[in-house]
């Protein structure tokens, strides 16, 4: 029996040079399962991908009993113990807030998401601002695309992706960040008001295909004097995803205004999801506008290859993990040490005032699964140490000023 993949989803992390990033998977959600059960579709997720492959009737006649407007939806798990330690991403509310990924326009501006021919599910990196303040870890992109990070706190105003001391410049790539997360909820959920008010105009708007924007508006909520008769300062807001009758919303995304306030909230009604990283939704419907980004036409058949259109042509999407990036340091017990450099010269370090014993690169280095195997030690009255594992232990600690760097502390026996 012949299976051909209809899409599949890579998984890429910049730590992982030598082997494939095993941190995280994709799974299924049981409703997806259903639906692909009765379409002649499977799932497989080997290493960092999944495939998601049709069935054929015969050599050439791929088997799928699906109506053309529908959605796909996976789950993203970390697997993974160290997933936190080498990846650029955190979030402060894991339970509540997810990464949303999906083969649609952007959710923010309506933008396409794809950069250099690749097909990313998350949204690009923010655009960068001069007028804006930036922190260490802090991922922004250039008009043309090309991706940067932040190396130093850079003060509002004072920015320049041109300045190596404050920014590394990577290549044209995309991210996940901050950006790509959403405020999952139930049925109600309590949203702080920004800037407290005795009123709130409380609207829910959803996407509208037409336009290619969330300016559907569905429900119209106003808590006024009838509702405040005290007129006290209101600082948080109930929000209901269900209408008059109480009905509940149809699952998805929701922009939310409250005043002049706005929220991105993505409404799910069970909170199956609560112990994942992300959920993926796959578009096959009004939701997925660019071609290139769908996996069936608008009249249900595949996309096929060129010239001889039999084989069919495969949507490859990506999601793509920055690695951490930490100051090296190194720690000696005497003063014997002198010097530590790296021979290739891309990382810098200083010593540090403290008895002379401590050396610490100038900017945080990309970590990578490849041990450096360029560093470089001088002693005093005896031959530099090269390439040489140096006995010792490791540790990470947290430096005390504005930057707030994540260190990687070495302890020699030196």
């Amino acid at each position: 029996m012949k299976y051909s993949p209809v899409f599949t989803i890579e998984i890429e992390h910049d730590y992982f040079t030598v082997t494939k990033p095993g941190l995280l998977r994709i799974v299924p959600t049981r409703a997806t399962e259903r639906i692909m059960n009765g379409a002649g579709l499977i799932a497989k997720f080997f290493q960092n991908k999944l495939y998601v492959l049709v069935r054929h009737l015969d050599a050439t006649t791929p088997q799928l009993q699906l109506a053309n407007d529908f959605k796909l939806q996976f789950f993203l798990e970390v697997i993974g113990y160290d997933f936190t330690r080498v990846t650029n991403y955190k979030t402060t509310d894991p339970y509540n807030t997810k990464l949303f990924f999906s083969n649609t326009n952007s959710i923010l501006d309506g933008s396409d998401k794809e950069i250099e021919n690749e097909l990313y599910l998350h949204e690009k990196l923010p655009q960068f601002n001069a007028a804006n303040e930036y922190r260490y870890n802090d991922l922004v992109r250039s008009g043309s695309d090309t991706a940067y990070e932040c190396l130093v706190k850079v003060d509002a105003g004072t920015g320049n992706l041109n300045n190596g001391a404050q920014f590394r410049t990577l290549e044209k790539v995309s991210y996940v960040t901050e950006a790509t997360s959403l405020v999952f909820t139930g049925a109600e959920k309590t949203m702080p008001l920004q800037v407290p008010s005795t009123g709130v105009d409380i609207k829910y708007f959803q996407y509208d295909p037409s336009t290619q924007l969330f300016d559907k508006e569905v429900k119209n909520t106003i808590i006024g004097p009838a509702e405040n008769p005290q007129n006290e300062l209101i600082t948080n807001v109930p929000l209901k995803f269900y209408d008059e009758g109480n009905i509940p919303f149809s699952e998805g995304i929701y922009r939310v205004t409250l005043n002049t306030q706005e929220e991105f909230l993505y409404f799910r009604l069970t909170n199956d999801y609560q112990p994942y990283l992300g959920l993926i939704n796959i578009h096959n419907d009004a939701m997925a506008t660019e071609a290139k980004y769908r996996f069936l036409q608008e009249d249900g058949s595949f996309y096929t290859v060129a010239p001889d259109h039999i084989e069919i042509e495969t949507r490859n999407y990506k999601i793509r993990f920055a690695p951490a990036q930490y100051l090296l340091k190194y720690v000696c017990k005497t003063n014997t040490v002198t010097d530590i450099s790296d021979d290739d010269g891309t990382i810098e370090f200083i010593k540090l005032p403290v008895a002379g014993t401590e050396f610490q690169s100038r900017f945080p280095v990309r970590m990578n699964e490849k041990p450096i195997d360029t560093i470089t030690v001088s002693l005093s009255g005896s031959d530099d140490l090269q390439h040489t594992r140096i006995p010792g232990y490791s540790d990470l600690s947290v430096t005390t000023d504005a930057n707030k760097y994540i260190v990687s502390e070495t302890f020699l026996n030196l």
